[in-house]
């Protein structure tokens, strides 16, 4: 696709908070935006036009198309299996290969496994017996969870030993079955690729979890070369080897034995990589669009450490008592109607910004909810 310029339409399938920080930064390039959504907290704002529909509504898919000259997708459990029935359905210039390999995690470790990067041992489950003979060849301990990562089935089934197994029956479906590691930290990488196949890697930002949904995100100024380097390739081998165009976000882990693993892939941007923003000037939405609209990519290094610690509900207050003691750091909550249900309590972040990454790691870990 030719550049695409200020007054152009950007269309976006999906709602919540990727798309409306998505839009927001479409519009400070001077794009229109049409979301095709069943409510948007953007649909009142200039510029902005709202579909009532779903993406699996193919009248509503292909009133979206008619109206935009790019449509876009920030939303991987989107189903788009009958797009070619659009037409115009080359503006999703994104491609569905990308959606298909996130969606399934099987189909992921295989990709991952087959372009030699280090995976988890991993096997496809189908019924009991198939389980049993898994956990024998994989060993304790194990995690098994839905192929289909659309399923509703949150924190996967973990076996330590073999009576925790011999108690369980698997339900209807595909399963998979997977080592579980013993993670000593994670990281996430992003890389756009362009119209002309060209690979951009970004920083790269450490993630502290204190529990299943409190993380903090970090990028740091001048981070370990080796390491970064290491990641860098792994991020370009992925881009390069799935048909797409836009922005990926790779999971990584190392674990307490210093061995590095990729554990899975996402399609366009993700909540740990707000953090950019605040450390290079660009936030992953602008390079986002940047690679879908043919605008040239910039050079993204960190021009200082920074840290963005994760805002809930459950900890808002104690967030507060902590921005009271340090006027430095700055709250940025996203607005009331994106709040979610209990699958994603993120309301904001607190950011914390610093040259010095033993002076940023001393002031968030005094904090009462924080650790880097």
């Amino acid at each position: 696709m030719s550049f695409m310029g200020p007054a152009s339409t950007i269309g976006i399938i999906g709602d919540g908070r990727s798309t409306f920080l998505l839009a927001q930064q479409a519009l400070k390039m001077g794009f229109h935006v049409v979301i095709l959504a069943e409510h948007s907290a953007l649909a009142a704002q200039k510029n902005v036009q709202l579909i009532n529909g779903s993406s699996q509504n193919m009248q509503d898919l292909q009133a979206l198309f008619s109206q935009v000259d790019l449509v876009i997708y920030d939303n991987e459990n989107l189903h788009l299996d009958s797009l070619e029935q659009i037409s115009g359905h080359e503006k999703l210039i994104q491609g569905t290969e990308l959606l298909d390999l996130v969606q399934d995690r099987y189909l992921e470790k295989s990709f991952l496994n087959n372009h030699n990067l280090n995976v988890v041992p991993f096997a496809a489950v189908v019924n009991d017996q198939d389980l049993r003979k898994t956990v024998e060849e994989i060993g304790f301990p194990c995690i098994l969870k839905p192929i289909q990562k659309d399923i509703d089935f949150l924190d996967g089934v973990i076996f330590k030993n073999q009576a925790q197994v011999a108690a369980y029956h698997l339900p209807r479906g595909s399963f998979i079955l997977e080592s579980l590691l013993d993670i000593k930290k994670e990281m996430i990488v992003l890389a756009s690729k362009d119209a002309y196949g060209q690979i951009n890697v970004y920083p790269l930002i450490q993630m502290t979890s204190q529990d299943r949904w409190l993380y903090t995100a970090l990028v740091e100024q001048q981070p370990n070369s080796i390491l970064q380097t290491e990641v860098q390739e792994i991020a370009q081998t992925i881009a390069a080897n799935i048909n797409f165009q836009g922005l990926i976000a790779v999971k990584l882990c190392t674990t307490n034995s210093e061995v590095l693993y990729v554990e899975r892939i996402y399609a366009g941007t993700i909540f740990a990589a707000n953090i950019y923003q605040a450390v290079t000037a660009y936030s992953q939405e602008e390079l986002f669009l940047r690679s879908l609209c043919d605008w040239p990519l910039p050079q993204v290094t960190p021009l200082t450490s920074g840290c963005n610690l994760v805002v809930t509900k459950d900890n808002l207050a104690l967030a507060v008592t902590e921005l009271k003691q340090h006027p430095q750091w700055q709250l940025t909550l996203l607005p009331e109607q994106l709040e979610d249900d209990y699958l994603n309590p993120y309301l904001g972040v607190v950011t914390v910004l610093g040259t010095n990454y033993q002076k940023l790691q001393h002031y968030i870990n005094s904090s009462k909810i924080w650790k880097v």
